[in-house]
């Protein structure tokens, strides 16, 4: 007698449960200076948390941390590179923060160049680690860097080819550094039109983070007033605050976190350790976000999410899956309207 080879099919009910897959995390990171240097607790964060962004996307100096995170180094390594960095260049930063009280002329003559402006790519070669790679094709990590094109007034990716010279173009802030020349196109700093990314990041993964270290002006009853170094500087973060205030009334990231780092000014960068220390909360505040967003993702259909007790009373909503990835190149996005 022949033996069947029709085996019993189980039913729906009889099958195990389908193994969670975790959602992947897109990380944005804004521009701001001495400011952004809080990205580095926020890069701590995914550490502790044994959390790898699946896509980074950086605006000016979240370009320069983006782009050391993505290249596979660790957040311990970035801080302590950081550190190194500001100690042996200590006298610059001061410098200049010393010009803001006497306009543009004391820049003028402590740099002797061309416009009388710094150049963003030399001042890369001593602050990138040397472990970042030249090529965006050789990151571990996809990473997009956002900057201005100056004459076509708009907003340019950059995704593949020269990754140090697309992180120049998103951090040449203006009067104090010099445009970046691009196949005969002037780029600019990318704050100047998106301070911080986070469409970007929503459209490459199933959950965007976004870290706003923008600001606001500091003020001082002591002072008259702002020096005109520091009203120039002021005014380009006040334009991006105002550009990430709007962006959110349109779209929202799946979990936001503002670092509160407004006693800082954007060119003070001596004072690396009071600004970690300032977004100690905001890194605390991130690791319970993801915790909780982590976990409505992961756990099986029918079981509680563990919920988190957060001080600011936050309600976090699972957000949206994520149905595509987002090619990118250097090209303009299409504006609306």
């Amino acid at each position: 007698m022949r033996k069947s080879l029709v085996t019993a099919v189980p039913t729906k009910a009889e099958l195990p449960a389908p193994i969670p897959q975790a959602p992947s995390i897109a990380l944005a990171l804004g521009g701001g200076g001495a400011r952004g240097l809080a990205h580095i607790l926020i890069l701590e964060a995914f550490d502790e948390l044994g959390i790898r962004p699946a896509f980074i996307a950086g605006t000016s100096i979240g370009a320069i941390y983006g782009a050391a995170y993505a290249a596979g180094l660790s957040a311990a390594h970035i801080r302590a590179h950081t550190e190194e960095v500001l100690a042996q260049r200590l006298d610059l930063a001061r410098n200049l923060i010393a010009a803001r009280s006497d306009p543009v002329q004391k820049i003028f003559r402590l740099f002797a160049l061309r416009s009388s402006l710094l150049k963003p790519e030399s001042l890369l070669e001593h602050v990138l680690p040397s472990r970042v790679p030249r090529r965006f094709s050789d990151l571990q990590i996809p990473l997009a860097v956002v900057a201005t094109d100056f004459y076509a007034q708009d907003t340019v990716v950059f995704s593949e080819g020269d990754l140090r010279q697309a992180i120049a173009a998103s951090i040449a802030l203006p009067v104090i550094f010099q445009p970046v020349i691009i196949n005969n196109r002037a780029f600019m700093d990318g704050g100047l039109v998106d301070p911080l990314p986070y469409d970007l990041a929503a459209a490459a993964a199933d959950i965007s983070v976004a870290i706003d270290v923008s600001g606001a002006p500091r003020s001082d009853p002591r002072d008259m007033g702002p020096g005109a170094v520091e009203a120039i500087v002021a005014c380009s973060q006040i334009l991006q605050r105002s550009l990430v205030r709007e962006k959110l009334k349109r779209q929202q990231p799946d979990i936001y976190i503002d670092v509160d780092v407004d006693a800082f000014h954007v060119l003070e960068f001596h004072r690396f350790r009071e600004i970690l220390a300032a977004a100690a909360p905001a890194k605390d505040l991130l690791k319970r976000k993801l915790g909780l967003l982590m976990a409505s993702h992961t756990v099986p259909a029918g079981e509680a999410v563990p919920a988190i007790t957060d001080q600011s009373s936050d309600t976090i909503e699972p957000p949206p899956v994520r149905r595509r990835r987002l090619s990118l190149g250097l090209k303009p996005r299409k504006r609306k309207g």
